[in-house]
């Protein structure tokens, strides 16, 4: 992977400490990684789980939480963020290398899950890592990817909210199903995520949980009318068997 103006560092991994709107961002994530595994997955236990641009570990040690009796690998490319690694526990393994590249000790089909969150958008080529992670699935195994929509990214930006977050590509709902299809795996869904009034609240250190966020969007999911306030996306495709 290129270096980029999207490699993020060490203040990244200070604000992860200290800010309710990062920990709360970083807490949906994993679980709609979690209720990936749920929906599309027989089993729920036993599963070897990858985590693309893993930062230092926090969205792993969150996965692991919510996840019990799974192993956790991640792929971190920004030393700083590698660096500053939390502590983990046995089953989280934290990996220096580049996710368009997977390091040759991840064999192809060693993984059942592939999560890749708030990471592609910060690639110029997106689809190299998504090859590189179905090459590394098991037949069966999932992709989770979660990207910002990009207008949202935009307004963002002009509040300065994603002051360091610099975006190589943006990636919209064609792009992210093209993406997909073209990797060779079978989308299984596309949805939005994270409504803005609900998500903003942790800006303005008003406490809000990941459950009740990702409750709401199922609700005003069926709203057509409001879904223009969705500021994320994911895509889950499978690997055919």
């Amino acid at each position: 992977m290129e270096k980029s103006k999207g490699l993020l560092g060490q203040k990244y991994s200070d604000d992860r400490k200290k800010k309710p709107e990062l920990q709360f961002r970083l807490s949906v994530r994993a679980r709609i990684v979690a209720y990936a595994v749920n929906k599309y997955l027989s089993s729920t236990m036993g599963l070897n789980v990858l985590d693309l641009g893993a930062a230092e570990g926090r969205t792993l040690m969150e996965m692991s939480r919510i996840l019990p009796g799974n192993e956790f690998s991640g792929i971190e490319y920004s030393r700083e963020l590698f660096n500053a690694a939390i502590p983990l526990t046995g089953n989280i393994k934290l990996q220096y290398g580049d996710i368009t590249r997977l390091p040759q000790n991840l064999q192809s089909g060693s993984f059942d899950v592939v999560s890749a969150l708030a990471v592609l958008e910060h690639l110029e080529n997106p689809l190299d890592a998504v090859k590189e992670s179905i090459r590394v699935l098991k037949p069966g195994g999932i992709l989770v990817a979660t990207c910002p929509v990009p207008a949202w990214d935009h307004i963002s930006n002009k509040l300065g909210l994603l002051k360091e977050d610099h975006h190589e590509t943006e990636m919209t709902r064609q792009l992210m199903i093209r993406i997909i299809n073209d990797s060779g795996i079978n989308l299984l869904e596309y949805r939005k995520f994270m409504w803005a009034p609900v998500s903003f609240l942790p800006y303005l250190h008003l406490p809000v949980s990941a459950q009740f966020s990702l409750k709401t969007d199922q609700w005003i999911a069926q709203l057509s009318i409001l879904n223009w306030l969705f500021v994320n996306q994911v895509v889950i495709g499978r690997k055919p068997s």
